[in-house]
Formats: structure tokens, sequence, C-alpha cells
């Protein structure tokens, strides 16, 4: 409602009314860099993305068996859309089947992703027996691929390895795409500049050193956000508590550097906080990979 509030009366109107509502009802903000996602995937195989334009009009060669991964895009990516940038950038989940097939795997989406979740908001919230319940829903249908699973939201890729590693190998983006998907791409056009956010269970996971590898590779410059850990929107804490994410990012201007007009994060909750903070928009990995290994070329929104 705020979305559609914001192209009818404006910005300023919408957060004052939404201010109120907020302080009266304790109801969520809708920040002015929040956009719908893409949702889910259609079921897929590997073999029905080959005949996409985007993977370069070449043939893709068929991959091993070895080379099958199971494709599980997150609840966050599927419900929090990236801001218009001045690239001509695919959506996450398409970059990232993309980028897959680029390489040579055999991307497997499960069906019936629409309202699966691997758990991490209830346990976070304090309900571990429907974190574990749903979860565990989750797993089943992922292990009933049989392979390998890749997810793009470093929060959902930290839960599952640390709840449900005996049931499923889990991979998150930036280590997945640093050590099996960029050796395989040739990178055609690098952008000049990438402010780099290291979002909180990243740096649990150790992933600073994948993530700064993919964006050496993406831009010619590469800005670590250095006056800030983590950017206070912690899931929907952002939504309610805004104040959060304002008060974590206040400096954060100051790590922009003038010729950077796009930023990267692997938590697309995180990327919405940062896009209204910093002044920039903050995307996936995926998308911006995707993006300078286009066989086809560029075309500028």
């Amino acid at each position: 409602m705020q979305a559609l509030s914001r192209t009818i009366i404006g910005d300023g109107a919408t957060d004052a009314l939404a201010g109120t509502m907020r302080n009266l009802a304790k109801t969520p903000r809708v920040s002015r860099a929040l956009r719908p996602g893409p949702g889910a995937p259609p079921t897929l195989r590997g073999k029905d993305l080959r005949a996409n334009p985007k993977t370069g009009g070449a043939p893709v060669p068929i991959a091993a068996p070895t080379n099958r991964v199971v494709y599980f895009p997150a609840c966050p990516t599927r419900m929090f859309g990236a801001n218009k940038t001045p690239y001509d950038l695919l959506p996450t989940p398409a970059a990232m089947m993309t980028l897959l097939v680029r390489a040579g795997f055999d991307v497997v989406v499960p069906d019936g992703l629409e309202g699966q979740c691997c758990g991490q908001p209830f346990l976070s919230k304090g309900f571990p027996e429907e974190s574990e319940r749903v979860g565990g829903r989750l797993v089943d249908k992922l292990k009933s691929e049989g392979a390998r699973v890749l997810t793009d939201a470093s929060t959902c890729a930290k839960h599952l390895k640390e709840h449900h590693s005996s049931d499923v190998m889990v991979a998150d983006s930036a280590e997945f795409l640093a050590a099996e998907v960029l050796p395989k791409l040739i990178v055609l056009r690098k952008l000049p500049a990438l402010a780099v956010h290291h979002n909180c269970s990243a740096q649990r996971m150790n992933e600073q050193a994948a993530t700064m590898t993919l964006s050496a590779a993406i831009a010619a410059k590469v800005a670590p956000l250095e006056t800030m850990s983590c950017c206070g929107f912690a899931g929907d804490k952002g939504l309610f508590v805004p104040e959060l994410n304002e008060w974590a990012t206040r400096f954060v201007k100051n790590d922009i550097p003038a010729d950077c007009n796009i930023g990267v994060s692997t938590v697309s909750t995180c990327a919405t906080g940062l896009s209204e903070r910093a002044g920039i928009p903050f995307v996936s990995l995926a998308s911006l990979l995707e993006y300078v290994t286009r066989p086809d070329g560029p075309n500028p929104a």
C-alpha cells in the first residue's frame, strides 16, 4: 500500500502518513528503496535455459552429472527487488540461473517454492520448533533432487549450514560463484567502481575474500564499506525500526567514491537499506557478474 501511495501522493506525504501509522499501530515502514521482488521462478531443468539469448546465443555444453546444482532462491530474494540502476541487470534469480548455465552447470529449480523458507526468521523471533518444521520441509524438497544446493542470501545459507548440514550440502552465492562459476566465464566489460557490503552472515561465514574476488572481477575499483559493519536492517527490523538502519549507516556515504554508481550485498534486505542510505543502488553479485560476462553486450538502461 505504501509503495502505491508513493506513486500517487509522493514520498514526503507517504513517509509522514506511514510514520504516524507506525507510531500508533506499529505498522512497518516501507522505505523509498523497497521494490517488489521477482517471486519464485518456475520449475526448471538446465536444458530449459539453454536457448535463452542471455546466455549469449551460443550452444552451452551439456553438463556432466557431477555439475548438477539445485538452486533455491531465498525468501528475501523472492520478496525484495532491486532498485533501478544505470545498467541492464537481470533480477537475481534470472541472473543466477543464466550464470549457472553459462558456466556449464545443469541447474535445477524445484517446484513449489512459493512459501518455502529455511526457517531462519522463525528462529530469530524465538520459535525454534516452527523453524525446524519449516526448514525441514524445505530440506526434504531440496534433498529429493539429489544434488548440492546453492542459495542467494547469506543469512539463509548460514542457517541451513548450521542447522541442516547433515541433511543437505549448501553453498552461498559468494563462495559458489567465486570458486566454481567465475573461473569458467570471460569478463567482457568492467564497471568503473563498486561499493561492497560484507553483511553480518557473510562475515560469520568468512566470505569476505570470495566477495572481494568477485568484486575485483566485476569492477576496476572496489570500495568496501569501512564506516560500518552491520547495516542495521537486521531481517525485517529495518521495516519496523528504521532508525536502526539510519544510525548504523550514518557515515556510509563517506565510503562511496565519486565515480561509483552501484554497490553489492549478498542479502536483499541489507541492499534495500543501503540503497536508501548510501544514495546508490545496491544489488546482488549474481546480477552484476551476469552483466559483465554477458556475451551479447551491455544494454544501458
